[in-house]
């Protein structure tokens, strides 16, 4: 958890949608750009790829019929974060996402932290504090995962950032099958942390396989993101 939010630190303050990927709805369709090199359209519409994400050995990114497809080749931990760009009316977030291979074991609630895909909402500016004197802190955050056998819709704890950060299981979908996932981020917010929810500051999509009870591999996909309320403000 601690490695994880060291890479999402630099997306902090710029919200993260692709310059020319969204119009003036704040929406995307990853299926539109099937057959399409992914790791060209993403750097083109100003994606950024940390930690594995970029290391073809251990990470498959590509466009098809499902989405955009991310998969763990083995034992990784890969981040995906989408810069440049406002939002204005960001109350709500709709995913269309699935999973067609989960890492085996993995579950929050037993303490096994791994995930084929999470998408993570940071809110505002000021620094919670992790908990830990060598883990930097974080703004507010709420990840949403799609998950095997935890809860859905309980927010969970990480092993560090107890002060500012909950981890959410959307849904429990079968192996292939797409999902839609909708929140209200504001209402969500402050059922939470008890105070109004500060602007959305930044957002990702990661998956960890990293300690795996099998081979590290997994295979999640993003069929669309959108934010219905909201209008996307180009920043070329």
């Amino acid at each position: 958890m601690g490695r994880r939010l060291r890479c999402l630190l630099f997306s902090f303050f710029l919200l993260t949608f692709p310059s020319g990927a969204f119009a003036d709805k704040a929406e995307v369709d990853f299926r539109a750009f099937k057959g399409q090199d992914a790791y060209a359209w993403l750097a083109e519409h100003n994606f950024i790829l940390e930690r594995s994400a970029d290391n073809r050995k251990k990470t498959r990114l590509s466009f098809t019929d499902q989405g955009l497809t991310i998969e763990a080749l083995k034992s990784a931990q890969s981040l995906i974060a989408l810069k440049k760009g406002k939002l204005t009316g960001d109350e709500s977030v709709e995913i269309v996402w699935g999973v067609n291979k989960f890492p085996a074991g993995a579950s929050y609630q037993k303490g096994h932290r791994n995930e084929a895909i999470m998408f993570y909402a940071f809110f505002g500016k000021e620094m919670i504090d992790s908990g830990s004197p060598i883990i930097p802190d974080s703004p507010y955050f709420i990840a949403l995962h799609l998950c095997e056998n935890d809860p859905i819709g309980a927010p969970l704890m990480g092993r560090f950032y107890h002060k500012g950060g909950r981890f959410i299981c959307a849904a429990h979908p079968k192996p292939g099958e797409a999902v839609t996932t909708r929140l209200d981020l504001k209402k969500t917010f402050k059922d939470l942390f008890g105070i109004d929810a500060p602007p959305l500051s930044g957002i990702a999509f990661e998956f960890d396989t990293t300690k795996p009870q099998d081979d590290g591999t997994s295979s999640a996909f993003v069929q669309s993101l959108k934010f219905p309320k909201a209008t996307y403000i180009r920043e070329d």
